[in-house]
């Protein structure tokens, strides 16, 4: 009789830890996959490459950016407008107020802007883009100087003739809309207090 019940007890036991490995295995599971989901949803945006052939323009509605104090380190938060009265710079603002960031006095930046303005992208197939930006008529006009564009498994390249490569990640990119991301800076002045920059762009018509 106490045998039988010793391997009662024994069987028990065997169960009990098959189902805590069971569980432990499944949570695992569960987590290794939701955050394989994640790096794929931001790697997989780029990935159409057809996608993002034609004009696009950059929006203030939905762009921000992440600056902060060169020596407190202090982070904020800001959106854009445009400023029709000054290159059409993209300007930034508080978020609560809408009113004008100061960068000068908040950051001790030494320009008013994040060096963003109003312009358009225009992607071709071959891998070439050009830039439009608007002149103070209203008007849209193309640079002289052309660029180039590149998908690459760390990210999305940007190279104007005559400038530095920038570096980007592609949030997202539907037929409407796509999203730029940039944490690295070429800029000594920019590099101090952006942290990250996010530019959202419409589009304007395909090619």
């Amino acid at each position: 009789m106490k045998r039988l019940y010793f391997l009662n007890r024994t069987l028990c036991a065997g169960l009990m830890v098959c189902s805590l490995f069971t569980f432990a295995t499944a949570s695992a599971t569960t987590t290794a996959v939701k955050d394989n989901t994640q790096r794929k949803s931001v790697a997989a945006a780029p990935a159409n490459h057809s996608q993002i052939v034609g004009t696009w323009e950059v929006t203030p509605k939905g762009s921000y950016a992440i600056v902060r104090h060169a020596k407190t380190r202090q982070e904020y938060k800001v959106g854009f407008k445009v400023d029709e009265q000054d290159d059409y710079k993209l300007m930034p603002i508080d978020l609560k107020t809408g009113e004008l960031f100061d960068l000068r006095y908040t950051l001790g930046h030494g320009d008013d802007d994040l060096d963003d303005e109003l312009h358009r992208y225009e992607f071709h197939r071959n891998g070439r883009l050009y830039v439009y930006e608007k002149e103070d008529n209203g008007r849209w006009k193309r640079e002289d100087d052309g660029g180039t564009y590149s998908f690459r498994h760390d990210g999305f390249t940007i190279k104007i003739d005559g400038d530095r490569a920038k570096q980007y990640q592609i949030r997202f990119l539907s037929d409407n809309e796509f999203e730029l991301t940039q944490t690295k800076f070429s800029d000594r002045d920019l590099r101090r207090v952006a942290v990250k920059k996010v530019l959202r762009y419409v589009r304007v018509n395909r090619k």
